[in-house]
Order: C-alpha cells, then structure tokens, then sequence
C-alpha cells in the first residue's frame, strides 16, 4: 500500500486562504501604491523642513528618525504578523501611513515633522511583511520569481512617486503631496480591506506565539566572512544614505532647484536602478559572478560620489548619479547573493534579516552625518566624505573578496532589494 501523500501547502489548498495569482497581485498593489506614496515625499522632506528654519543637521535627523524607528519596530511588527497573522499587521501599518501623511500635511512645527516621520517608519513594515506574506502563498520553487514581483513593486513605485510628487509639487504646491499621499494610502487600506486575504493559517500562528518576542541568537553571524560581508553593507549603505539626504541640499546650493526637480533626479535614479536590477542583473551575474559585480559597483558608487561635486554642472550631476544608481544597483543584490550563497538554508531568513538590520542602522545614522558635515563644511564635503570612505569600502571588498569561502551551490539566490533608502 502506497503511503499516504504528504498533506497540501497552505498557498492554495486550505480552506480560507488566498490563492496563488489573485493573492500575488494583490500584494504587489498594496506594496505598489505605498511605496509610491514614499516616493513622493522623499524629495520633499529637506525643503519642507526649510519652512520651520530646520538647520541642515535636523534636516539629517528628519531623515534618520524614520529609519531608526524602522529598524526598531520592523523585527517587532515581524513576530507579531507571525502571531496575529499577516492581514492584520498589514493593514494597521497601511493605516498609520495615512495618519503620518496627514500629520505631515498638517505640521505646524519640526517636532510635528519628526513625529509624522517616525510614525511612517513604524509603519514601513509593510515591505517585509509582504514578503512573508509571498512566501506563505508560494512553494520554494516559484518563491524567488513571486519576491521579484515584490521587487518591481518596489522599484516602479519610487519611480512613480518621485516622479507624480514632483509634479503636483509644481501645480498646486508642496502641501499638496503629503496630502496626495495620505490620499493614496486610503486608497489602498480600502483596497486591502476589500481584497486582502490572510495567508497565515491559524495553527502556524497558534505555535508562533509560543516563541520568544526576541531572539537574539543571529548576532552569532556577525563574525567571519559573514560578519566583513555585514560591515561591508553597513559602510556602503552608510555613504550611499549621506547622498540621499544632501543630494536636496546640495541641488539648492548649486542650481537653486527646488522640489519639484529635486524629484526628477530620484525618478531617474530609480529608473536606473529597475533596468539594471530587473533587467542585467541576471546576465551579469552569469557572466562575471557575484564578487567581481560587488567591488565593480562599489567602484562606480564611488566614481560616482567623487564625481557629483567636482564641476557643479547639471550634466556632470546626472553622470554622477547615473554612476551611483548603476554601482548600487550591481553591489545590493551581489552581496545579498553572497550572503545567501554562504549560509545554510535553514538559516536564510535570519541572516538577510540581519542584513536589514545593519542597512537600516546605516540609513539611521548616514543622513545625520551627511547633512552634519554640509552645514558644517560646505554643499561638496558630504560628498568628497562619501566617496572616500567608499573608496575604503573598495579595498575592504577586494580584501574579503579573495578570502571569503567557496559557496555553498545549493543555496538559493537571495532577493535583491531594489532601493536602498526604504
């Protein structure tokens, strides 16, 4: 007698839980139009802090305080989509993203604006829990192709929302897209309410919340070839975030742009970004490896940032970011490949969350510097600083490059992230 088959996956055969294409796409609109609403505002954020005389340190904290409270909160709401299920969690964070939009709209004062920013970065858990919520709903097989989805959500929404942000910047003021934005997330809890299922079946979370809130036992990995990789995009991400909040600054300073075109150029940043991670990527990796894509982008985020202040062109600016966008786009998924390549499988979640945790501590701690050294020494030293300590992050990966283990062949691919600043 043949044995018993064993018992059907959770993604579509138990009873009340969403099915495998219907599921995928209404995540990747939830996803979607929340990260268009971040996309809208990140350019916004230096020159709405202008209005309340915010010197160019605060401006660097308005950005660090969402990435802090992400960093604090993302591990937490994790395990407590694990308990309560993925549906719940989601849809409160989606809620708190319109209540931070509006508070943002309505600030009358910078501690308004740094408190809607934390409240945003409380609810930034969307993003991996959507992540999770793919990977209740998909076999290991179609798992990486079901994260790309979630990938591209990503990456077009901070191409649409740069890019709609600046323009209603340009039509009807800047008040406008924070308030756009809340509008948007409404949307989207109403889409989500109607149409979002919960993935997690009751018996997982029943044994979920027999485990500890906080476990510990993953900082074991940061010693090793593991623990370099982990310093290496801590640095990284660090340099690249001092960008990402003076690029504003620095485009004021030198060509009085304002919002609007201030938007435009992380608009194209992203478009870079999707064409190289969604398009070249895997061709690359296929024909150079993931360790020569790793320091060959580090060295053009480097170029880049050295570039950026040399002549204070427009021209030059685009070049500069063109490099920077193309270095980022080949250095992020490499080295989260090589992450995944050198751990067991058993132990991938952990170590890409891990992963999170040092790029989130980076971003938290980059845009203070950045704009602490703009005020402090001129619009090109935040710059001139990035690209030197990227030139450090150079000669640290060719280093651990020649050092680092054989990779394990059976361990899957990890998923890129595609924006560095979420």
């Amino acid at each position: 007698m043949n044995p018993s088959p064993p018992p059907p996956r959770n993604r579509a055969s138990l009873s009340g839980l969403p099915r495998g294409r219907r599921a995928l796409l209404t995540i990747f609109l939830t996803i979607l139009l929340d990260l268009i609403g971040f996309g809208m505002i990140l350019p916004l954020l230096p020159f709405y802090a202008q209005r309340y005389g915010a010197s160019e340190l605060q401006i660097g904290l308005l950005f660090s305080c969402y990435s802090l409270a992400q960093l604090v909160c993302a591990p937490l709401l994790g395990r407590l989509s694990d308990r309560l299920g993925r549906r719940p969690v989601l849809l409160a964070s989606i809620g708190g993203s319109v209540l931070a939009y509006l508070l943002f709209a309505a600030a009358g004062s910078f501690a308004l604006l740094v408190l809607a920013r934390t409240l945003s970065g409380i609810a930034a858990a969307n993003y991996a829990i959507g992540q999770a919520y793919v990977a209740d709903i998909t076999p290991p097989e179609e798992r990486s192709r079901a994260m790309g989805l979630v990938g591209a959500a990503f990456g077009l929404g901070f191409i649409l929302g740069p890019a709609f942000g600046g323009l209603l910047a340009s039509v009807s003021g800047e008040t406008a897209v924070p308030v756009a934005a809340a509008a948007l997330a409404a949307l989207n809890l109403v889409f989500a309410l109607a149409w979002l299922r919960e993935s997690l079946p009751a018996e997982v979370r029943g044994r979920s919340r027999q485990s500890s809130w906080l476990d510990l036992r993953d900082l074991r990995k940061v010693r090793g070839p593991l623990g370099g990789l982990f310093l290496l995009f801590f640095l990284v991400m660090f340099c690249f975030s001092i960008m990402e909040a003076t690029l504003a600054l620095y485009c004021q300073a030198r060509f009085g742009y304002g919002t609007a075109e201030t938007s435009w150029l992380f608009a194209f940043v992203g478009v870079v970004l999707v064409v190289v991670q969604g398009g070249l990527i895997g061709r690359l990796v296929r024909a150079f490896g993931e360790r020569t894509l790793l320091v060959a982008g580090i060295a053009a985020m480097a170029a880049g940032l050295l570039l950026l202040p040399a002549w204070p062109e427009p021209a030059v600016l685009v070049a500069a970011l063109a490099l920077l966008a193309l270095g980022s786009g080949l250095h992020n998924p490499s080295l989260l490949g090589l992450l995944s390549q050198l751990t067991d499988e058993a132990s991938q979640g952990g170590t890409i969350g891990l992963s999170r945790s040092f790029g989130a501590l980076a971003r938290t701690l980059g845009p203070a510097t950045g704009t602490w050294i703009f005020g402090l020494a001129g619009a090109p030293w935040p710059f001139w600083t990035a690209g030197l300590l990227m030139l450090v992050a150079l000669v640290l990966s060719w280093s651990l490059m020649q050092r680092l283990p054989a990779a394990a062949p059976a361990a899957p691919a990890a998923p890129s992230e595609i924006i560095p600043a979420r």
